[in-house]
């Protein structure tokens, strides 16, 4: 299947440490969301709350939108910003994982075929 648009996700899974959670949120919100969306590419973020689940140490999860036709070179402006950007003690480093996605078909809405 071939991407459809120029349109991709950017998963970024993260937990605070044990008892860090306000300190966690607060950076996360106020601070590295607005570091994530200067790259150029980036257009959109949005965070989630996962549900608690047995064993699950990945709590948060941050959904970067981005527009570009040449992806690869979009991730690669991430990737050298992100040494630059400001972090917090109260991130566990282990939970955090990436994913790229890239739209295959258009957005569907109900009531469309």
């Amino acid at each position: 299947m071939m991407a459809v648009n120029n349109r991709h996700l950017l998963l970024i899974h993260t937990s605070p440490f044990h008892g860090c959670e306000n300190e966690f949120n607060h950076w996360y919100d106020r601070v590295h969301l607005a570091e994530v969306l200067a790259i150029p590419g980036f257009v959109g973020a949005q965070r989630f709350i996962l549900p608690q689940i047995p064993g699950e140490r990945r709590r948060y999860v941050a959904i970067y939108e981005l527009e570009s036709d040449d992806v690869a070179a979009t991730m690669e402006r991430f990737e050298k910003a992100r040494p630059t950007m400001s972090t917090t003690p109260a991130l566990d480093p282990a939970s955090v994982t990436v994913e790229l996605l890239t739209a295959v078909t258009p957005m569907v809405t109900p009531g469309q075929p």
